[in-house]
């Protein structure tokens, strides 16, 4: 929606709401907080800056008298278009504090502005952490990483966000205050809140409307950012639960602002080991895997041998017949008795192309790590006019399809006539894929277009995955939502999105939208990709 308000009225109502300190109009702040990290620009008409949860109340107070879209943002390190909006951009960087640590219960509460490192340090000095580590861990925070249940590195074993979040502190579209948390269907306090917030009745009413086909939409899939957590919910509500806290986690402020998280925080292990494998043969990565997953590990990555291909080999130490890298990590049990049956394992099984390396010492595993972790960089800072613009970028299929899905992304490039950088979590089969393309280049924008479509048919046809393992759907993944899920359970989510927001003021255009998805991309002449 799009107020018909002046900006003048609109700059003059909230910095009475909020204080002009807090309020930016100008043409500099409007560019900055057009972009985040995704290839799409939609500029602003004012970004305010919360400090508190009156504050957001007061510019939601405003912008819903205003008819103006609000759109919240952490640090803008979305991937998919879902921190930039064209009425308010709401900044919660500035609305970071620790709440409470209950070191009992394991629970910490926190505003959602707080980075994630930030959290982490004053964790450690309770020997704790909260376990989802996605790549931008240095700059992300936590509202960014509920908006999108965000997860990473060592997600196959430790999920995404939403299994981490207790519960939430959430503002309606109309004001209306909610405790987000696992709430019986048959007891006073979810009396008491449909008495408040009738629109989750709706959505209760909703779903149970529409069991066998949300049921029935299951994928077989690890995890997702693709969508509301439909059948989560679904059985959750059988069991007589509604789940509050994860209808909102993973829905990009499309169905309410948050303005306070409480998590389940983790003992940080007593030790880690990190073996680092290269393979001869990419055939072997999917068997290689297969075995090594029946030791649990924390984290298992892997990297295919036209992407290390892009690498400075010699300077990594990368071997030039590799045709994969798997690093694998361990972090419970007899790490010692546990990495050396993995070695001996995969060593036997298949050819290496040098000796597995085994490092106990965090600074020989970080050397280890830093293949992985300059894939992105280097990819991202390819000289030429094409570039690695993110579009398809999150993947997510079966584990046991990853090697083979790998090998159809590597065909599917050299067919459009580009090269791309393919890397990933493949202990839960999200995969990132970052083709080659300059888009200002009218035929290579043809070129982009044809895979796209090519990639986005094979993904929920072929290998029956989804479009976003982590990163969300946003702007650049919307017109593809209701292939994912079927019109029958993308309706239940448009119509939970109307029983929450029926004005459509909470981000609009961010995963309900059938515009193409390269409509709001913008500025990329002077951008480089994230």
């Amino acid at each position: 929606m799009t107020g018909s308000t002046d900006d003048s009225t609109l700059r003059r109502s909230l910095e009475d709401a909020i204080g002009p300190e807090k309020v930016r109009t100008d043409d500099a702040s409007r560019r900055t907080y057009s972009t985040d990290a995704s290839p799409c620009a939609v500029e602003p008409r004012a970004v305010a800056f919360a400090e508190s949860e009156d504050d957001i109340r007061a510019v939601l107070r405003v912008c819903r008298t205003l008819e103006v879209p609000i759109t919240p943002r952490a640090s803008g390190t979305s991937l998919s278009g879902a921190a930039i909006g064209p009425g308010v951009v709401l900044d919660t960087t500035r609305f970071h504090r620790i709440l409470e640590f209950d070191a009992g219960r394991a629970l910490i509460r926190v505003e959602p502005g707080i980075l994630l490192t930030e959290l982490n340090v004053f964790l450690a000095d309770h020997g704790m952490r909260f376990a989802p580590d996605p790549g931008s861990q240095d700059l992300c925070r936590i509202g960014g990483m509920v908006g999108h249940n965000a997860s990473g590195y060592r997600s196959v074993k430790y999920g995404q966000t939403r299994d981490h979040v207790q519960g939430l502190k959430v503002l309606l579209a109309d004001g209306t205050s909610l405790d987000a948390h696992d709430v019986p269907l048959d007891g006073a306090e979810w009396r008491e809140l449909v008495g408040r917030a009738e629109g989750l009745e709706r959505v209760r009413r909703e779903m149970d409307a529409h069991r066998d086909a949300i049921l029935s939409s299951r994928r077989p899939i690890r995890k997702h950012s693709s969508g509301y957590e439909l059948v989560g919910l679904m059985e959750s509500l059988a069991r007589g639960v509604f789940p509050l806290a994860a209808l909102f986690v993973g829905s990009e402020g499309t169905l309410g602002l948050v303005t306070e998280v409480t998590l389940k925080v983790l003992p940080i292990p007593a030790s880690r080991v990190t073996l680092l494998l290269y393979l001869d043969r990419f055939p072997d990565l999917g068997p290689a895997v297969a075995d090594i997953m029946t030791w649990g590990p924390s984290a298992i990555e892997a990297v295919d041998g036209d992407s290390l291909a892009l690498l400075d080999r010699e300077a990594l130490g990368v071997p030039r017949e590799a045709k994969a890298m798997l690093l694998v990590e361990f972090d419970a049990g007899d790490i010692e008795a546990i990495a050396d049956a993995v070695v001996k394992r995969v060593a036997t099984a298949y050819p290496l192309s040098r000796a597995a390396e085994i490092a106990f010492d965090p600074v020989r595993q970080s050397a280890l790590w830093r293949v992985r972790r300059s894939l992105f960089p280097t990819i991202i800072q390819r000289p030429g006019p094409r570039k690695a613009w993110g579009f398809v970028e999150d993947p997510i299929v079966p584990r046991d399809r990853v090697p083979e899905f790998m090998e159809f992304l590597v065909d599917l490039a050299r067919r459009h006539g580009t090269v791309a950088g393919i890397y990933g979590h493949i202990g839960d089969g999200n995969t990132h894929y970052r083709p080659f393309f300059d888009p200002t280049d009218p035929q290579d924008f043809e070129r982009m277009q044809a895979l796209r479509e090519e990639f986005d048919r094979a993904l929920l046809e072929r290998f029956q995955g989804a479009p976003s393992g982590e990163h969300g759907i946003g702007r650049i993944r919307a017109e593809t939502l209701p292939r994912v899920w079927g019109a029958e359970v993308y309706g239940v989510m448009r119509r939970i999105k109307e029983a929450l927001d029926p004005r459509g003021l909470l981000n609009p255009g961010v995963m309900f939208s059938p515009d193409p998805w390269w409509t709001t991309w913008g500025g990329l002449e002077s951008r480089v990709p994230m």
